[in-house]
């Protein structure tokens, strides 16, 4: 087993950065808590995937608090939070 590389990009207050991870496969989804602000997290959702390289690109979606964040990733992915429909 590799190690996945995830890039993560557009968010306006961090630059573009990476993280290598142990993952199987990565997630439609990553919410990063800020190391300089806890409470505060950055949103990503998945742009594409290359599983030769192992390489996943995450673009930027929200920043904020988890509670105002996830409800934005969900709009961004078309999905709704109600109860019936689908959940990530």
């Amino acid at each position: 087993m590799g190690h996945w590389v995830y890039m993560f990009s557009g968010c306006p207050d961090t630059e573009s950065h990476q993280q290598v991870t142990n993952e199987v496969e990565p997630g439609e989804v990553m919410v990063l808590e800020r190391a300089s602000s806890p409470g505060i997290v950055d949103g990503f959702v998945r742009d594409s995937v290359d599983d030769v390289m192992m390489v996943t690109h995450y673009r930027w979606v929200a920043s904020g608090q988890p509670s105002t964040v996830m409800p934005e990733i969900m709009q961004t992915l078309g999905l709704s939070q109600s109860p019936g429909e689908r959940r990530l």
